[in-house]
């Protein structure tokens, strides 16, 4: 039975509310990873990928049979894969992992919430144009806010270590990148299925690239349990939930109300780990979040 109007409304709400606080959990489940279990961010990027693509293959290839099906003979698409897997989810995946291990999940997050700057530079660059009014606002605010992050107004230091602000807008980029190729290189692909073969293609790329058979620890009870968390609702369960948003809601609607995701995982990181914010962060932070609503202003 279809759901009535109100219905879906509040379904799309709901899902994408939870999707993002997923996110915003499963930064606090890597942030306790690398404080308490020793684990590298380089070795959790490949067995979130690797993991999470092989569920999302198997969930939805057999769903898109038909559509994938030219995917996998010989073509120019595979190098438009390769830059996705890599130079998108791969970066952002372990760019904001980085991030975490730097600063913290909050923090880490904020940033990577950069990300519509350079998607905005892209498309004026793609476009021949100069950023509209609106568009420069939401520069600006980003901008503004970053600075605020990072230097909590003082340029003699930085706030948080140069590291975990490089890998933080690092992750941004990826991110950018990942959402602008397949909307004009692999647009004819399902969005699930596609981002499953990359995260697959692109987390044993790296393993092979770090060795990972090499990377020795053990994990205690707890560490398994969060590696399960941040794979199974941190990213399986978080992704679908976003996407059954957007489809009840519109990109625009779901992502304002996924902003519930970096504040999730600020609160986290205070409730659990005693971090620290201050009057500049909260400001950086507000500055940030505000480029997403300027951006969806109709």
């Amino acid at each position: 039975m279809a759901l009535s109007g109100d219905a879906k409304l509040w379904r799309g709400i709901a899902c994408t509310l939870v999707g993002g606080i997923g996110w915003g959990f499963s930064g606090a489940c890597g942030q306790y990873l690398f404080t308490f279990q020793d684990v590298r961010p380089d070795w959790l990027t490949v067995v979130r990928m690797v993991i999470a693509g092989i569920l999302l293959c198997m969930a939805f290839i057999p769903m898109h049979h038909r559509a994938m099906r030219s995917f996998f003979k010989p073509g120019w698409h595979w190098l438009w894969l390769l830059i996705y897997a890599l130079g998108g989810l791969m970066i952002s995946q372990f760019g904001y992992l980085t991030a975490v291990e730097y600063t913290n999940s909050g923090t880490a997050t904020m940033l990577v919430y950069f990300n519509p700057v350079f998607i905005l530079a892209a498309v004026c660059l793609m476009q021949s144009r100069l950023p509209m009014r609106r568009e420069a606002m939401a520069i600006i605010c980003a901008l503004v806010g970053t600075f605020f992050v990072a230097t909590h107004g003082d340029l003699s230091h930085l706030a948080i270590s140069a590291e975990g602000l490089f890998w933080g807008l690092t992750s941004a980029l990826g991110i950018a990148i990942y959402t602008i190729l397949p909307a004009r290189f692999l647009s004819k692909y399902p969005t699930q299925a596609l981002m499953g073969v990359g995260m697959l293609a692109g987390g044993l790329i790296t393993g092979f690239v770090i060795d990972f058979p090499s990377i020795n620890f053990q994990l205690d009870t707890y560490g398994i349990v969060a590696l399960v968390l941040i794979i199974l609702l941190g990213t399986i369960a978080a992704f679908m939930l976003y996407m059954q948003g957007v489809a009840d809601l519109g990109s625009v609607k779901a992502s304002m109300i996924a902003c519930v995701e970096p504040i999730s995982a600020a609160v986290f990181s205070v409730v659990f780990f005693g971090t620290q914010f201050a009057l500049m962060d909260y400001l950086g932070f507000a500055c940030i979040l505000a480029t997403i609503f300027i951006l969806g202003r109709r």
